[in-house]
C-alpha cells in the first residue's frame, strides 16, 4: 500500500503561497475566514493569469466552507487592507433579473510592496554569477548553486566547479588584494551592471586573477536587449507588439461605466465598439487605462462614432475561468461574445 503522504505530495494539487505575503497577512491579525477567501481569489486569479476572478458568493462559501455571512465579513476586511478590489461588472441584458458576479481582483498593499525588496529571492538556474554578487556584498554564506548550461555567447563561469563557500572565499581574496581605488571601480561596475575594470600599473593580481575578476562582472552583468526593445526603438506613442487584450477587471469596469451613461441596450453595442478600439484600433497606440479614458470621455461629450475600418460582425471571446460558474461577466455558459 502507497504511503498516503506520497500520494499527496507528488499527485495531488497543493498551493502556493508566497512568504512575504503570507507573513504580512498573519502579522494583520486577520479572521483565518478572510485567509481563506483571499487566498482562494489569489489561486484563482493567478491561474487566469489577469490576478482577477468570478466567483459567485454561495460558490465562495462552499469552497471555504464558511456561511454566506461570514464571505460577506471578509470582502468588507479584505476591501480595507488593500488585499482585494471588487467590480459590478453591470446588468445583463439577457439575464436582467438575476444578480451579476461581481469581478475580484487581488492586490498587494503598498505596505509589502515597500518592503518586498528586503525579502530574499528564490534560487534560479542561471543566477550564480547575481548570488555571488550578493554574497561578496553582504558577506553572508549562500548555498551551492545549480549547474547552468552556458549559453553560445555566455562568459565563462571563473570559479567552475566551486561550492558556495570556495566561491566566497577565493572571491573575498581577490578583493582584499585590490587596491581601494580597484576596490572602489569594482563596487561601481557591480552596482551599474558594467563589465569592465581599469586594473592599477601595479596591480597586486595575476593576469589570471585580473581575467577572473572580469569574467565574475561579465556574468554579473545583465545581456544586452535587442535592437527591437532598446528605448530609442520603443518611442512612447508606438502601438504595442502583438495583440492586447484587455483584463476581466477591465471590461466589467467599461461595461458597467458604460450602461451608467447610455442604458443597457446602447451600453453593449459601445462596448464591443470601444473593445476593438482599444484592442485593435485608433486607441492601441495607449495604455490600456488611458484608451478607455478617453473612450469614456467622447462618449460623456456625445463625440463618440464607430471606429474606422472595424468589421461590422466583429466579435471577442471572453472565456469563463474554469471552476467559476456559468455566470461570469457577460453570462453564458464556458464562452461569451461581443455580438
Amino acid at each position: 500500500m502507497r504511503d498516503p503522504r506520497e500520494v499527496l505530495a507528488r499527485q495531488k494539487h497543493f498551493n502556493l503561497r508566497p512568504r512575504p505575503l503570507e507573513q504580512w497577512l498573519w502579522r494583520q491579525a486577520i479572521a483565518p475566514s478572510a485567509e481563506r477567501v483571499f487566498w482562494l481569489h489569489w489561486q484563482e486569479g493567478m491561474r487566469s493569469g489577469d490576478w482577477c476572478s468570478c466567483i459567485p458568493l454561495k460558490r465562495v462559501a462552499t469552497l471555504c466552507a464558511l456561511d454566506v455571512s461570514s464571505v460577506t465579513r471578509a470582502y468588507q476586511s479584505l476591501g480595507r487592507l488593500g488585499l482585494l478590489r471588487r467590480q459590478d461588472p453591470g446588468r445583463d441584458p439577457r439575464r436582467p433579473f438575476e444578480q451579476a458576479v461581481a469581478v475580484t481582483e487581488v492586490r498587494v498593499p503598498r505596505e509589502l510592496v515597500q518592503e518586498l525588496d528586503r525579502h530574499p529571492d528564490r534560487a534560479r538556474s542561471g543566477d550564480t554569477a547575481s548570488s555571488d554578487a550578493g554574497i561578496a556584498a553582504s558577506g553572508s554564506v549562500a548555498r551551492e548553486p545549480d549547474p547552468v548550461a552556458p549559453g553560445e555567447d555566455a562568459p565563462r563561469d571563473p570559479f567552475q566547479g566551486l561550492s558556495g563557500r570556495e566561491r566566497l572565499r577565493t572571491l573575498a581574496g581577490l578583493l582584499s588584494r585590490m587596491s581601494p581605488v580597484e576596490r572602489r571601480q569594482y563596487d561601481d561596475a557591480l552596482r551599474t551592471h558594467r563589465a569592465s575594470l581599469t586594473f592599477d600599473a601595479d596591480c597586486a593580481l595575476s593576469a589570471e586573477e585580473r581575467g577572473q575578476v572580469l569574467q565574475f562582472l561579465q556574468r554579473a552583468a545583465p545581456a544586452p536587449l535587442p535592437p527591437s526593445q532598446t528605448a530609442k526603438g520603443l518611442p512612447h506613442a508606438a502601438p504595442a507588439i502583438g495583440p492586447r487584450r484587455l483584463s476581466v477587471f477591465q471590461l466589467a469596469r467599461l461595461r458597467r461605466d458604460l450602461h451608467a451613461l447610455s442604458g443597457v441596450e446602447r451600453g453593449a453595442e459601445l462596448l464591443r465598439e470601444v473593445v476593438w478600439s482599444v484592442e485593435q484600433g485608433a486607441l492601441r497606440r495607449f495604455t490600456a487605462l488611458h484608451a478607455l479614458r478617453i473612450a469614456l470621455k467622447k462618449i460623456r461629450e456625445q463625440a463618440w462614432t464607430r471606429p474606422h475600418r472595424m468589421p461590422p460582425n466583429w466579435s471577442r471571446e471572453l472565456s469563463v475561468p474554469p471552476g467559476q460558474g456559468t455566470d461570469g461577466i457577460f453570462a453564458g455558459t464556458g464562452a461569451c461574445r461581443f455580438a
